[in-house]
């Protein structure tokens, strides 16, 4: 998650002479590439081993990193386009079910909720870090953010092979065929209501923020008058608020009633998005804080929920779902948004993304309610 290009990206695609439309339209593609490979991909780690599809994915990553500076819309470029976004399906669901089951062969999987916001917290301060340095790399060679990143990907694809794998499968349960547990997973979501609403609730927690800090923050912040060197710095700010929040996830978690926290943080997720929308500003560029921290609070819980209600052998798969679910909810989105952004302005478009998520997000909120019963066991695989 050392990645220098995080705060200058959109800005470097610019200019190489592509509009936002156009960056709109090639992340509607490999969003949707993605998500296609998202479940498949689960279904690997979780025949073959996590680490195995984690060194996979970050070994095509750093080749998209290489990729992606040859010329715009190239046959390189499109390739690299394409890897940049899937690559990471080999390891979204599979780092997941790694955390948990090392935890699980421990006897220690009611931590998964401290750790998951633990891990959650190293990686956003590791990328805010990263983001720091990128914005002023940048400033000299935009491509070397690039380079650099590809560079540490290498080495993270040769140490994810030393970790020990812990089992992924409960003890005297025969390993399924490929297809087999692909089918038994994505069974056991369409079967289960709350397993179903806990994917839908945590790809809508994802889509919007997603779109909002990490699509339109650039051109949003450049438009109210921030100069290209400060956005590192707003990016460090928008990590420090998800490491905490991340850190503290548990915590808040046993406080309060989790149905509480999502609510509460979906009614600041609008409150703030429509705000950014409504005064266009640079003190606006604070509220960008409250929009990344509730997915992070809200995240690494909705996770630990929907893991107790599903079993080991088909974890990953099913974490894949929420992720393949939140990749085509952001491969319809971004071009909408960046087309509005392009058309109206940056600022209307987040405005218009509070609508969005607030017609998604509060309707599911409802069925999770009249679904979630907390003393539910997972299903056998």
């Amino acid at each position: 998650m050392f990645i220098l290009w995080v705060p200058i990206w959109v800005v470097f695609l610019q200019r190489k002479g592509l509009s936002l439309s156009q960056i709109g339209l090639l992340e509607a593609f490999a969003w949707i590439l993605t998500a296609a490979l998202e479940v498949p991909t689960g279904a690997i780690a979780d025949r073959w081993g996590r680490k195995a599809s984690i060194a996979i994915g970050t070994f095509l990553y750093a080749l998209a990193m290489f990729l992606i500076q040859a010329e715009a819309l190239s046959a390189a470029f499109l390739l690299g386009y394409a890897l940049w976004n899937s690559s990471i399906a080999f390891v979204s669901g599979a780092d997941s079910a790694l955390l948990y089951d090392s935890l699980k062969a421990d006897g220690r999987a009611s931590d998964a909720a401290r750790y998951a916001g633990r891990s959650a917290a190293v990686q956003q301060g590791s990328q805010g870090i990263a983001a720091l340095l990128g914005a002023a790399i940048a400033t000299v060679d935009i491509t070397l953010c690039f380079t650099i990143s590809g560079l540490l990907a290498l080495a993270g694809s040769a140490l994810v092979l030393t970790v020990r794998e812990p089992p992924h499968r409960d003890e005297g349960e025969q390993p399924l065929t490929y297809w087999k547990s692909l089918r038994t997973a994505v069974g056991i979501a369409a079967r289960r209501p709350v397993v179903r609403a806990l994917l839908l609730l945590s790809a809508a927690f994802s889509v919007v923020p997603l779109v909002v800090y990490y699509f339109l923050l650039q051109p949003y912040a450049l438009g109210v008058g921030l100069p290209l060197a400060s956005l590192g710095a707003v990016v460090v700010a928008i990590q420090l608020t998800t490491v905490a929040a991340s850190w503290l996830a548990h915590r808040a978690g046993a406080r309060f009633d989790l149905t509480t926290i999502v609510t509460v943080g979906a009614v600041l997720l609008v409150s703030a998005t429509i705000a950014l929308g409504a005064v266009p500003s640079v003190p606006s560029v604070g509220l960008m804080l409250v929009v990344a921290l509730v997915p992070a609070l809200v995240g690494p819980l909705l996770t630990a929920r929907l893991n107790n209600f599903i079993p080991s052998a088909q974890r990953a798969t099913i974490l894949s779902l929420s992720a393949l679910l939140a990749e085509l909810g952001t491969a319809g989105a971004v071009p909408l948004l960046l087309a509005l952004a392009d058309v109206l302005s940056p600022a209307i478009a987040i405005g218009l993304s509070a609508s969005l998520f607030a017609v998604v997000a509060f309707p599911l909120l409802i069925v999770w309610r009249a679904t979630d019963q907390p003393r539910a066991r997972p299903e056998a695989g």
